[in-house]
């Protein structure tokens, strides 16, 4: 391994020692899911790079019971076995050590007998339960193996750099069905009930793509049109019995997408089939093992009837992304953790853009701009965030960038970047890229200067700040000479507004985008590059002017306030464009958070969207005003109202103009969620009527009238119903969650509602219940993260944490993510430096490393929010006085 003080791709990396290298794996593996274990054996074919005595590889949790090694360049009979075992639990490392020197060569075999347990951890070779149609509890085992969990399953060489090919056999139940990530090659039967299934030879690959499952399976089958693969791909979305056809819509969207990237990426899918698995436990939304992707079932199955409109639009937007990853992560991998991003991040901005593609009435990149790109910049507004391209040393640190930043601040930078050079730039880089380095590791560096050769612009020069450094600025704007020009300075936005000099280095490259409302033709990109400078606009003979034309560039704005009056005009006017309303409540109201302006000017703005008509401003707007909400929740209660009267200004209209029902089949989507969002809103903010209304539907739906409530109101409906009810209302929620009969986006829905409840005796109830045998393991969070959005409920989802904290350790020991997660729920809702110090005490003594980033960004953003409360609290009372409140 690299020493500490030694230097892996200029950065400090434990790696395994570079002295053997793996070159082929046959890997068989004999799963009994009854009692849940499984027997393996691989024989590795490897490359001695330097002579040695010793072998090196990962090893997790596993019995090894033998090792030898074969070659023809040994001494004696060709054949070596280990002189000793050693296992490394920290290190998760075996150690082979062998009598004799082994000289450099290509031929040499290492052979390993091992043996495992099926665990039930949802990471390397694990269980996971399902129902069948008779009602009886089975197992099926399947995989996790990203980021480094391969080694749970069998001895190997388990980081992204040592690709090898692949031969993997199943011996398994004659009545199950055997996936990996090859088709076929032969099936032989064992006798007594077993056969044995052979896969084909993969490509070279890392071992954290491999899969393989072994279960009762059915499935939905599709081909590709062979248009752009030279051939049709057979493409089949398997499930557990009784929810294949669930499959369909997940089929056709991966028969498009597949051909759409074979497109624009002008290189076939190369692998002979694509297999889409459902998984009931799984701890990730999915995963992209190469041929054979495995989902959650929300993030798979879609129930054409009863499936909201927006689980269904998830359910495309994740395969689109998984595929994504068959080239941009699969076959062309990122050469090491740090470099997460590429994966991710690409996958995260040409799945959306294919989306996009297949459903143009989904406006994708207008909802990327709340679900991708605020996501990435209220994260990065932490001093505990970390640059797109982190420095990683161990494995342990890797789940803790697998976060907003790898994820939609990387997307967000190659939007702002393509948008820049041109998508037709873009891709014939990213051709370049990919056909330079397929079946082989690549970096960062490699993407640059293949988008720089295509486009002629040196890429590097300024995406490099964007992915090395931590953060992004604020744009300072100020009108010169008569309003002829602006000039405008660049600092590093913080949440808390306190950037200091030395966390104010950074001069990044800002592409302006300067509209205005005389705007004519096609103005040349306005680039910041330094940290001021000035720039012609037309400040005086326009009636307004704004920067980040589109809320395209990675940045918060700061304009002189006749500019934010005039931009207000615009709004209400119906002047400004979608993106760019969007892109100005969100400054406005991050502004007001860091102190860079008063919440007052915050809530005046709110007014000019009085005739907002789409579904993503006002989910903007939604998200903004519920956060002042939860801040100001530890005002007085005569505030509080205030507050909600405010919002019910904003939304009771809404619900008025789009009422309880749809207007017919063909309905816009996102008409539809406008509704529910309007009715929840309106709903929590203590609207009689939609109340009285909610509660009636409520008493209808559960005497079986389920019709009552479409598909997209009824998470709305059940939290409203649970918030302002009692015991029947809990009750009734609870069991619709425990019908299995019921989608399970909407049986999520249900629990996710349960948390709303204002009752302690109900809360109580609700955190032993998600303990308990009924709520998966993966699903915890869905049900407890509303309750930190009540006042009563957030100290008893804390004591609830303190009180678990062993047990959560226990049962998610192999997921230390997740236990990151429930930190951040469960302290989400505090405000007050009291409680940051708090739960700072209590988790000092607690070995956090591996979530550590997760706990230092929620007492961050406690301490933030206290900041805010404290600014602005007479600054709010003032304005509510002063506006009729």
């Amino acid at each position: 391994m690299c020493s500490p003080t030694s230097h892996c791709a200029n950065e400090e990396r434990e790696l395994l020692p570079t002295n053997v290298s793996p070159v082929h794996y046959d890997l068989r593996l004999a799963p009994n899911l009854d009692d849940l274990t499984y027997t393996g054996e691989v024989r590795i074919r490897v490359r001695i790079n330097e002579p040695t005595s010793e072998i090196v590889l990962h090893s997790n949790e596993l019995e090894i019971k033998s090792a030898s090694v074969s070659s023809t360049a040994l001494q004696s009979e060709g054949q070596s076995t280990a002189s000793s075992i050693t296992l490394n639990k920290e290190d998760e490392t075996v150690h082979l050590a062998f009598s004799q020197s082994l000289p450099s060569n290509n031929d040499t075999t290492l052979s390993i007998s091992f043996s495992g347990i099926l665990n039930d951890q949802m990471v390397g070779f694990y269980r996971s339960k399902y129902t069948d149609a008779q009602g009886n509890v089975k197992n099926m085992a399947t995989t996790q193996f990203e980021p480094t969990d391969a080694r749970r399953a069998f001895p190997c060489w388990d980081e992204p750099m040592q690709k090898a090919t692949f031969d993997v056999t199943l011996c398994v139940d004659e009545k199950l069905t055997a996936l990996s990530n090859m088709d076929v090659a032969k099936t032989v039967s064992l006798g007594n009930g077993l056969k044995e299934v052979k896969f084909n030879t993969t490509p070279v690959m890392s071992t954290y793509l491999l899969a393989f499952i072994v279960g009762e399976l059915e499935y939905v089958e599709g081909y590709t049109s062979g248009k752009h693969n030279g051939r049709p791909i057979p493409c089949r979305v398997y499930t557990a019995p009784g929810n294949s056809e669930k499959g369909r819509f997940a089929l056709d969207v991966s028969v498009k997408v597949l051909e759409y990237f074979a497109n624009v990426f002008g290189i076939e899918y190369p692998l002979p089939k694509l297999d889409q698995v459902a998984i009931n436990d799984f701890e990730a939304g999915a995963m992209e093992n190469w041929g054979l992707i495995t989902y959650r079932e929300v993030a798979l199955l879609v129930d054409e009837a009863n499936t909201s409109s927006r689980a269904k639009q998830y359910v495309a937007e994740v395969v689109s992304h998984e595929l994504a990853h068959q080239w941009f992560g699969n076959l062309v991998t990122m050469e090491w953790w740090s470099e997460l991003w590429l994966n991710e991040g690409f996958a995260t901005w040409v799945g959306t853009l294919a989306v996009d593609h297949l459903f143009p009435e989904y406006h994708i990149w207008t909802q990327f701009l709340v679900d991708g790109l605020k996501r990435a910049l209220d994260l990065d507004s932490l001093r505990s965030s970390h640059p797109i391209q982190v420095p990683v040393r161990r494995s342990a640190d890797i789940s803790q960038i697998f976060d907003a930043i790898s994820y939609s601040k990387g997307a967000s930078a190659i939007r702002m970047l393509s948008s820049y050079i041109g998508l037709d730039n873009f891709f014939k880089g990213i051709r370049a890229y990919l056909q330079k380095h397929k079946y082989a590791n690549a970096s960062t560096e490699n993407l640059w200067n293949a988008l720089s050769e295509a486009s002629g612009v040196n890429v590097s020069q300024f995406m490099a700040l964007w992915t090395r450094k931590i953060g992004y600025p604020i744009v300072t704007v100020t009108e010169l000479e008569g309003g002829s020009k602006i000039h405008v300075c660049q600092n590093r936005y913080l949440s808390d507004g306190k950037a200091s000099e030395s966390e104010d280095q950074t001069e990044w490259w800002v592409p302006l985008g300067i509209d205005s409302s005389d705007a004519n033709g096609e103005r040349p990109v306005d680039v910041l590059t330094a940290r001021e400078a000035t720039f012609d606009a037309p400040v005086a003979s326009a009636k307004w002017y704004k920067l980040n034309k589109d809320t395209v560039g990675i940045y918060r704005v700061k304009y002189p306030p006749q500019a934010v009056a005039n931009i207000a005009k615009a709004i209400a006017n119906g002047e400004l464009g979608v993106n760019d309303r969007i892109g100005v409540v969100s400054d406005a109201a991050s502004l007001a958070t860091s102190g860079h302006s008063n919440t007052s000017d915050f809530l005046t703005l709110l007014r000019a969207y009085g005739n907002e008509t789409e579904f993503v401003v006002w989910q903007e707007i939604a998200l903004r005003t519920e956060a002042l909400q939860s801040v100001w929740s530890y005002e007085t209660d005569e505030i509080k109202e205030k507050i909600h009267a405010l919002s019910r200004t904003l939304f009771s209209p809404l619900v008025k103009r789009l009422g309880w029902e749809s207007t017919g089949a063909n309905e816009d989507s996102l008409i539809s969620r406008l509704r529910a969002l309007a009715i929840r809103a309106a709903g929590f903010d203590g609207d009689a009527e939609v109340i009285a209304e909610n509660s009636r539907r409520f008493q209808l739906f559960f005497e079986g009238d389920k019709s009552i409530f479409t598909t997209d109101i009824l998470r709305a409906a059940f939290s409203i119903a649970v918030y302002h009810g009692g015991r029947f209302e809990f009750e009734n929620v609870k069991s619709y969650f425990l019908d299995s009969a019921n989608p399970v986006d909407q049986r999520l829905s249900a629990l996710a509602s349960l948390g709303f409840a204002k009752d302690p005796v109900l809360v109580d109830e609700l955190l032993e219940f998600v303990l308990g045998d009924n709520v998966r393991n993966q699903d915890v969070h869905q049900a407890i993260s509303a309750i930190s959005s009540t006042t009563a409920g957030r100290d008893r989802l804390w004591t609830w944490y303190k009180a678990n904290y062993s047990l959560l350790l226990s049962r998610y020991r192999a997921s230390m993510s997740y236990m990151g997660a429930l930190v951040r729920i469960s302290t989400g809702g505090f405000v007050g430096n009291d409680k940051a110090e708090e739960i700072e005490q209590f988790l000092a003594d607690k070995e956090t490393s591996k979530f550590q980033r997760v706990v230092d960004q929620s007492l961050e953003k406690i301490r933030t929010k206290t900041a805010w409360f404290n600014k602005d609290r007479e600054d709010v009372r003032a304005w509510l006085a002063n506006n009729g409140f």
